[in-house]
């Protein structure tokens, strides 16, 4: 089976080191066995003039919003990174990234405080319904999410679909692999 192709969305904020960080850890830990989107690449921020540039030319909305939908619309799994959210920032495209994965059935893993509600009524809902409902797994960090994917890629690839239980002590039919 071919590698397992990874869109790794989020916050991507004016000379934020931590939107970008963990997409390399995720990109270091694990690119020999994923194939990763990620929407910085090609990017450079420019500290001096504040202008993000793509491959050398002027990032443009237009480059921006097509570049990404693109990943979106060719991932296997989407990890969302929605820590931003906790800290007041609205992270609108990775919100519209996340409808869009949503109406295609994209597998997703989202990242979210726990602490984060994100919805008024307390008294329903644990997180907000439409981050809880299409995310297949809620992580509350980075490292969390890349400690499931590094454990799972290979089922996730279907390079490994054994199904493997602790043998009971009196289960003397089961062989294990």
């Amino acid at each position: 089976m071919s590698k397992l192709t990874v869109y790794l969305a989020g916050a991507i904020r004016d000379g934020r080191t931590d939107d970008i960080a963990w997409r390399e850890q995720f990109i270091s830990a694990l690119s020999d066995q994923i194939d990763f989107l990620n929407p910085l690449a090609g990017k450079h921020y420019d500290e001096t003039t504040k202008l993000w540039t793509m491959n050398g030319q002027p990032s443009t909305a237009k480059n921006i919003v097509l570049h990404d939908f693109w990943c979106v619309d060719r991932a296997d799994l989407i990890v969302f990174n929605l820590l931003a959210l906790a800290e007041g920032y609205p992270n609108i495209g990775s919100l519209v990234e996340y409808g869009r994965a949503t109406a295609r059935g994209c597998l997703i893993y989202s990242i979210i405080q726990p602490q984060y509600k994100g919805h008024g009524n307390l008294a329903m809902y644990a997180l907000h319904p439409f981050i809880e409902q299409p995310s297949s797994l809620v992580f509350s960090s980075p490292e969390e999410c890349l400690a499931f994917l590094s454990q799972k890629v290979r089922m996730l690839t279907g390079s490994d679909a054994h199904y493997v239980y602790k043998k009971a002590a009196d289960d003397s039919a089961y062989q294990e692999k």
